[in-house]
């Protein structure tokens, strides 16, 4: 029996993909992909400046989680580097080089196009 949205049920199945959501290119204890193989992640809520923001607390040392510096941690989708960066990130970054690349590469094709008309004209005239 379905009570069609009135809440009481699991919320986020539907919703849209999850992402990594790592910090400048490095990987974060708060992306929902990062892992540890000691299941010693405790996610809280603190209140700073008036801001809720989660804090990623440690079992193990009772202590806020050190991230990628951990020999427990771990990334589900193996976007973890050895040096601590997220592949993701890294890959986005370099998708928006490559499509920057490629407007480049049409403007110059279009000053071509303009130049090589320019060219037929001089050359029809002389």
């Amino acid at each position: 029996m379905s009570y069609g949205g009135r809440g009481g049920g699991r919320r986020g199945r539907g919703g849209r993909p999850k992402q990594p959501r790592p910090i400048g290119e490095m990987c974060s204890p708060t992306c929902p992909f990062f892992r540890c193989s000691q299941n010693a992640l405790m996610y809280t809520k603190k209140y700073s400046h008036g801001r809720m923001i989660t804090v990623v607390m440690c079992r193990l040392v009772g202590d806020r989680c050190i991230g990628y510096r951990c020999q427990y941690a771990y990334c589900e989708k193996r976007y973890l580097l050895p040096d601590g960066r997220c592949a993701w990130a890294l890959k986005k970054k370099e998708g928006e080089s490559d499509e920057k690349f490629i407007e480049d590469i049409k403007e110059e094709e279009k000053e071509y196009k303009k130049i090589k008309r320019v060219a037929k004209d001089l050359d029809d005239f002389i």
